[in-house]
């Protein structure tokens, strides 16, 4: 992500209105700085500042001494431009963000970068905010309320990766101890208040354990053991685990504590992370709560309120964009210009600049929606009609992706004027 900061109050402007555009380039513990004036005049040499506190703040006691009209021009990536940016917004500068893609393209056009380094790099995004001076946009961060939802968010994801590791390494040695038990009884699907299989392995860890007694006793073990975790007592479902014991085939032996163990810690470290998932969601909702941009996502067909306040974390709040195209931009599903004439028009993909969790997130809303195949909904509708266009199942999604961001952020923008407007009144 390209970042702009402009310092922007009337009375630091000269009556010569002097431009200087300040080039940084972003590094994971420093930045590299350089100043350029009008006409590519050189005002401060490239040079590095590391991203400690004194550093800065001697870094913005310089930037203080520069009484021309100033834009700053921060080519990010992942999170590392952030804490010069928020620190930058909290001393009062006028930031603006410009896509990546963008800041490629001008060194593209200019013949810039066929050499890389730092210093080049400043050099070349300053070059760029004197280029593009006027149209640089002001950049918004996020309220805290976002900031807060994105970062549990990121937790969220943590803790997500986790469970599904962990979940894969239990599901591996069942195969071994249990064949076929998960065909039986599945695990949980998105639930994380409870978990079927998980809750049977804690009893029945190995096929064995279900053969140590006769199937009608068996059956009604399964049964109270239902009742009692407040599941279906169903008994035809105990004689086709039972039948399964019978048939299949363990590669471990029961008589392993090593594997019990195994099997046991592990049931017991997922619950535990599910707790965790459980109490950040609620955590995240509760905050998303009072948000337009939760309560737009909510409404539409199979997204649930878990998918919804995911959506609102990442997103952030919609009145940064300025538009319909700045938001599919940012989320990278955006398809990239044309080229050349003997680019073939079928052979253009997304751009996949914007934010990687978003686009997954926002994939799994296209998922949900072919899920619940709601005939009302726009979107589901779309993404039916491209796939009988021959399309690719995976292309249909991010075309419906693409469609519903259009809705999605006309509805929470026409719902923030709503608002605006009852206050007013």
């Amino acid at each position: 992500m390209s970042v702009m900061v402009q310092v922007g109050t009337t009375n630091q402007k000269k009556e010569d209105n002097k431009m200087i555009s300040i080039g940084i380039d972003i590094a994971k513990e420093k930045f590299t700085v350089c100043a350029l004036e009008q006409g590519s005049k050189i005002i401060w040499k490239p040079f590095d500042i590391h991203l400690k506190k004194t550093k800065v703040e001697e870094f913005l006691k310089k930037l203080d001494t520069l009484n021309e009209e100033v834009k700053i021009v921060m080519e990010a990536t992942g999170k590392y431009h952030l804490p010069i940016l928020y620190e930058l917004k909290d001393k009062g500068y006028f930031v603006s963000v410009v896509n990546p893609l963008k800041m490629k393209q001008f060194c593209r056009v200019l013949n810039f970068r066929k050499a890389k380094n730092d210093n080049i790099d400043a050099i070349q995004i300053a070059e760029y905010g004197l280029m593009y001076w006027k149209e640089l946009q002001e950049y918004k961060v996020d309220s805290e309320s976002f900031r807060v939802l994105k970062e549990l968010n990121r937790s969220y994801q943590h803790y997500m990766e986790l469970r599904i590791n962990q979940m894969n390494f239990i599901d591996q040695t069942i195969s071994q101890t249990f064949p076929g038990i998960k065909k039986l009884i599945p695990h949980a699907s998105g639930d994380f208040s409870k978990d079927k299989l998980l809750d049977f392995l804690e009893k029945w860890w190995h096929k064995n354990l279900v053969l140590e007694k006769p199937e009608e006793k068996f059956i009604e073990d399964f049964k109270n053991w239902a009742k009692e975790k407040r599941y279906h007592p169903n008994a035809d479902k105990a004689k086709s685990i039972y039948k399964l014991a019978e048939e299949s085939i363990s590669t471990q032996p029961s008589s392993s504590s090593y594997i019990k163990m195994n099997i046991l810690e592990g049931i017991e470290l997922i619950k535990h992370i599910n707790q965790i998932l459980h109490t950040i969601l609620s955590q995240m909702i509760e905050i998303a709560e009072p948000l337009e941009e939760y309560q737009e996502a909510k409404k539409f067909s199979g997204i649930s309120d878990k998918l919804a306040v995911q959506i609102t974390a990442e997103f952030g709040d919609l009145s940064k964009f300025k538009n319909k195209k700045s938001l599919i931009s940012f989320v990278g599903i955006d398809s990239p210009p044309y080229e050349s004439g003997n680019f073939k028009g079928d052979q253009r993909k997304i751009t996949k600049r914007g934010n990687a969790i978003l686009r997954k997130v926002g994939y799994q809303a296209m998922k949900c929606m072919m899920s619940s195949k709601n005939p009302e909904n726009e979107i589901y509708l779309y993404m039916i009609k491209k796939e009988k266009d021959g399309k690719a199942k995976k292309i249909c999604k991010f075309a419906g992706l693409n469609k519903f961001l259009r809705i999605y952020y006309a509805k929470v923008m026409t719902s923030k004027q709503e608002k605006k407007v009852l206050k007013a009144a």
